[in-house]
């Protein structure tokens, strides 16, 4: 029996993958930062609440009176945050993050269960030029670490709900939900009151380039809340795209919300011939008794960044005698090296220079590069 297995959506990261991991987190949150964004840390652990149940590990305690979750997403931990330890700061409150999360099961895009997430998010803020500026910030991070060919897929919570918004029957929402992601119209409306169709349908015909699905999306604008939906879409692609015209934007309303939390308008952003979304945001809402707070914001997942960077990591890795001054190891460093100490005799130092593959060794104060095989 082997003793060393990890269940299947978990992994060691190593060497290098755990290194650029590290760099592109650390320049993602700078760039949030630096655009005012303060840095918090939330805990891997809390109570289980109706908020952050979904999808995740459930931990009993005999001791305790309320059940444990592992986080399986830090954007409601924020919401938590926001609303207690600092519900009289000023907002717009506008945060950043970093953090392992933990899914008790993967989709088919993305089966991994544990990875790393950082993220930002505007507490308190219902103009729509907040969502605008989670999408500019996106990107701004994403083309940072190296992503190209960058697709945005819009949508919103808004249409399905004003569709089933007086249905409540469960199993005809599941199957016309599950239709409508197929976009099959002929069966989804069979379990569609009628009067609904006409709507259905340009629900539907929306599904593609926003460019070319403008007049089906006005027609949506049935009632206050899906005019206000319709326009808001309209203004996030027409700001946004202003400055990055060659970003390819596509609408998608006919896909539930999988985090389960999002109340109004959602991005996905993918990139080209890459598994899994780069990074997923849009709006929501959190309570604390009877104070309700609109906020917006979005996550990158950085098991998706590295594999779409077109980034080629290159390093200079020397090794050097153990008993070298502390005044050529900084010179060494300062030059861009990597360094790593030998502890065995000096003759033996570029043998294992080769065999660990490295671009040089120091011999008597001197650096000597070795030929790539």
């Amino acid at each position: 029996m082997i003793d060393n297995l990890l269940p299947p959506g978990f992994k060691d990261e190593i060497f290098d993958q755990s290194s650029i991991e590290h760099k592109y987190k650390n320049i993602i949150i700078n760039i949030f930062q630096s655009n005012g964004y303060k840095l918090v840390k939330t805990p891997l652990i809390e109570y289980e609440n109706s908020t952050n149940e979904y999808n995740s590990f459930l931990i009993k305690e005999k001791n305790e009176k309320k059940n444990f979750v592992i986080r399986s997403d830090i954007t409601m931990q924020i919401a938590r945050l926001s609303m207690s330890r600092l519900k009289n700061k000023k907002r717009p409150l506008k945060l950043c993050y970093y953090g392992e999360v933990v899914r008790k099961k993967g989709t088919i895009l993305r089966p991994e269960r544990q990875f790393l997430q950082v993220g930002a998010e505007c507490i308190g803020e219902t103009s729509y030029l907040a969502d605008v500026e989670m999408l500019y910030l996106a990107y701004q991070a994403l083309t940072a670490v190296g992503i190209k060919n960058i697709s945005i897929e819009l949508s919103s919570h808004i249409f399905l709900d004003y569709l089933f918004k007086n249905d409540e029957n469960l199993e005809k929402n599941i199957k016309a939900r599950s239709f409508l992601r197929k976009k099959d119209f002929n069966n989804s409306i069979k379990f569609i009151d009628s009067k609904f169709h006409d709507f259905t349908h340009s629900l539907l015909f929306c599904s593609g380039n926003i460019v070319e699905k403008i007049f089906f999306l006005e027609q949506l604008k049935v009632n206050k809340e899906t005019t206000l939906a319709v326009e808001e879409l309209l203004n996030i692609y027409t700001f946004f795209s202003n400055n990055y015209p060659k970003i390819k934007f596509i609408l998608d309303l006919t896909e539930s919300d999988y985090l389960n939390y999002h109340t109004g308008t959602r991005f996905t952003i993918f990139a080209k011939n890459v598994r899994g979304e780069v990074a997923r945001g849009g709006r929501y809402t959190s309570q604390n008794n009877l104070l309700t707070e609109n906020s917006t914001g979005f996550n990158c997942y950085m098991d998706t960044i590295i594999r779409a960077s077109s980034i080629i990591e290159k390093e200079k890795k020397i090794i050097i005698p153990f008993d070298i001054c502390e005044s050529k190891k900084n010179e060494l460093i300062n030059d861009g090296y990597i360094i790593e100490t030998f502890f065995g005799e000096k003759n033996k130092i570029k043998e294992i220079a080769i065999i660990k593959k490295f671009d040089a060794y120091l011999i008597e104060d001197k650096i000597i590069q070795l030929e790539k095989k």
